[in-house]
């Protein structure tokens, strides 16, 4: 008997990626030169509009936006269209990809789909806003929103390349980071209760968030678990030196250690909120709970 062509869903994002050979005809070839029937939808699209019943899997082709946007549409059709996920990282940071160990190498990424393994991953719920809010990759207060909104004023299309627009990333980060006031964090998690004057609070699924920066090397998306990282007041000299070394290409250790966590409550007296790379608007203190929805996607590996 003829062996079923297994059936994929490609989700492309035609923005993503400088190269050339990984647009959206290419992609398609690559993918079926393995012997997949291969479904095209861009991303920019109903992307999960219609999806088969055969459909195998759904390959993500994009940068960590792309994945993000596909999830929470998941999500929002409460898992109906839920298939495993695989990723072809097309992005800037690729930090999703990079967390989980994928190759940046997009073929050998296909090629690695015929014995393919999955791995669980967590999804995070915030409660406490007029609606619920959901990250993959983090969510904190402080320094790394604030950056967020410096870089939207700013026209970062000028990068010549990725390294660059990372290099001017940190160096945004860095001159924030000297005159950025410490606001007053109430955290309290199952067995304490932390109230800090903090620059930075951030609550990691991967490891790493924003411009490829590092916060939590062991943090595993799929461990049950979130990796709380919080730097108070009196250690912005650490985090400076962590980011002027990280400038200068020395691939340095983050110098604050993070704390395991399940759920937490958490209260900020500022007004800089994230989660993954959208800036919540119109905190104004309240009280949130974020909770771990445990193993609620599953991603090719």
């Amino acid at each position: 008997m003829k062996k079923r062509k297994i059936n994929v869903r490609l989700i492309h994002n035609p923005g993503a990626g400088t190269d050339e050979k990984y647009k959206k005809e290419n992609l398609i070839e690559i993918i079926e030169a393995y012997n997949y029937h291969c479904e095209y939808t861009s991303s920019k699209s109903q992307a999960l509009k219609d999806i088969s019943a055969a459909t195998d899997f759904i390959a993500i082709a994009g940068g960590d936006g792309t994945v993000r946007k596909t999830i929470m549409d998941l999500l929002e059709q409460k898992l109906k269209s839920k298939r495993p996920i695989a990723i072809l990282p097309l992005g800037t940071a690729n930090n999703i990809a990079t967390s989980l160990g994928l190759s940046a190498d997009i073929k050998k990424n296909i090629g690695h789909w015929s014995d393919y393994k999955l791995k669980k991953f967590d999804v995070g719920q915030v409660t406490g806003f007029n609606n619920d809010a959901y990250f993959i990759e983090s969510f904190g207060f402080g320094l790394f929103p604030k950056l967020m909104q410096e870089l939207e004023s700013k026209n970062t299309e000028k990068a010549d390349s990725p390294n660059d627009e990372f290099k001017n990333a940190l160096k945004t980060l860095l001159s924030i980071t000297e005159d950025y006031k410490p606001v007053k964090l109430y955290v309290q998690t199952n067995d304490k209760v932390i109230e800090k004057q903090c620059l930075l609070f951030e609550v990691m699924n991967i490891s790493s968030l924003g411009p490829k920066l590092t916060l939590s090397k062991d943090a595993d998306p799929g461990d049950g678990y979130f990796d709380m990282v919080i730097v108070e007041a009196d250690q912005k000299e650490l985090l400076q030196k962590y980011l002027i070394q990280y400038l200068n290409s020395e691939e340095p250790e983050f110098p604050i250690k993070p704390v395991k966590v399940k759920s937490l409550q958490i209260q900020w007296d500022g007004s800089d909120v994230h989660a993954d790379d959208e800036i919540v608007k119109g905190y104004k203190g309240e009280e949130l709970h974020i909770s771990l929805l445990n193993s609620l996607i599953e991603i090719v590996i």
